[in-house]
């Protein structure tokens, strides 16, 4: 049910390029012990020594998690949506994860005001403009509970997403948690920064 509280992430839909969406994802190394959770359909972006990390509000990404996968430490293998923190693998394998990158992806979310709470709706007014999002822990099923932050939409360039337009789903409507199509503003495959938004 649309406008109720409950955000999943940014749920890829659709490509920018207007090509058909195929829900290819693609393959990036997890540091066996990374201590951060991470939900399907979270931000991630790259770490410094190269593997997957979340995204962080205000910089760039590099995609949205698909899912996970490993070999435990007694050696069973794991495919989940989900990464739990501080997950260690068998000595000799290697943890990966598969993830939206495409830097032109349309993804579908909710917005909150960036604590749980409802905020000030973001308004049709606010359509390309940019604004961040806010990363929510997995919820039990290993999905993201990350939403689009309506305390942040900006013309800044540096923002993580842009505003497209109000999700056309029965119910959904403008005001408090509704859902909005974005694309990515600040990707890493874009050269990391963003545009203005207008």
């Amino acid at each position: 049910m649309y406008n109720t509280n409950a955000p999943l992430g940014l749920k890829p839909i659709d490509y920018r390029t207007g090509g058909m969406y195929t829900g290819k994802s693609n393959r990036y190394i997890i540091t066996s012990g990374y201590s951060t959770a991470m939900g399907q359909f979270d931000p991630v972006t790259t770490l410094s020594d190269g593997s997957i990390g979340i995204g962080v509000a205000g910089s760039a990404c590099v995609g949205v998690l698909d899912y996970v996968e490993y070999f435990t430490t007694a050696g069973a293998y794991i495919k989940a949506p989900n990464w739990v923190a501080s997950t260690t693998v068998k000595s000799g394998t290697t943890a990966y994860a598969y993830v939206f990158d495409d830097p032109f992806l349309v993804m579908d979310a909710q917005e909150t005001d960036g604590s749980s709470g409802a905020g000030t709706p973001l308004a049709l007014a606010d359509l390309n403009l940019n604004i961040n999002f806010v990363i929510g822990a997995p919820n039990a099923l290993g999905q993201s509970t990350t939403s689009l932050n309506n305390t942040t939409e900006q013309t800044t360039s540096t923002l993580n997403l842009k505003l497209l337009a109000l999700s056309n789903y029965p119910g959904n409507a403008v005001g408090n948690y509704a859902n909005w199509i974005v694309t990515w503003n600040n990707h890493l495959l874009k050269g990391g920064t963003g545009t203005q938004g207008t």
